[in-house]
């Protein structure tokens, strides 16, 4: 099955684990996630000049909300959007599974989910609370 955004992640390889795509400063250690032909806004290295890595989508979640109204076609409510902080030190917004929101610290990895679209299933990133 393919993946829905093969720019933003890939199969961690260990079950339905995911990891995300990033760059890294060489210099600095400095991450940016997404990848992007822009490079590290941060540090203002060019994305040639920066290393491709992987983060290993474990962190915990700042906040979290539930969506009752679909921002997109398509999308299904109730729908969780949490804040999360990486492992890595990364903040990024991500989908959880489930309808019950998680606590602020509640530790989640990424998974590979099967989601149903118009030209047929693909893998989604998602962030499932960690055991």
């Amino acid at each position: 099955m393919e993946l829905l955004d093969p720019s933003l992640y890939a199969p961690s390889g260990a079950n339905d684990g995911a990891v995300l795509l990033a760059l890294r400063d060489p210099a600095t250690g400095a991450l940016a996630f997404p990848r992007t032909p822009y490079g590290i806004g941060g540090s203002g290295t060019p994305a040639e000049a920066a290393d491709a890595v992987e983060l290993s989508g474990r962190g915990e979640v700042l906040l979290c909300v539930t969506v009752h109204q679909p921002l997109s076609p398509g999308m299904k409510v109730p729908l969780l959007v949490a804040r999360l902080r990486l492992e890595e030190g990364i903040v990024l917004d991500g989908i959880l599974e489930g309808t019950e929101e998680p606590a602020p610290g509640t530790k989640v990895r990424a998974v590979l989910v099967p989601e149903e679209r118009e030209g047929g299933p693909v893998l989604a990133c998602r962030f499932r609370v960690a055991a």
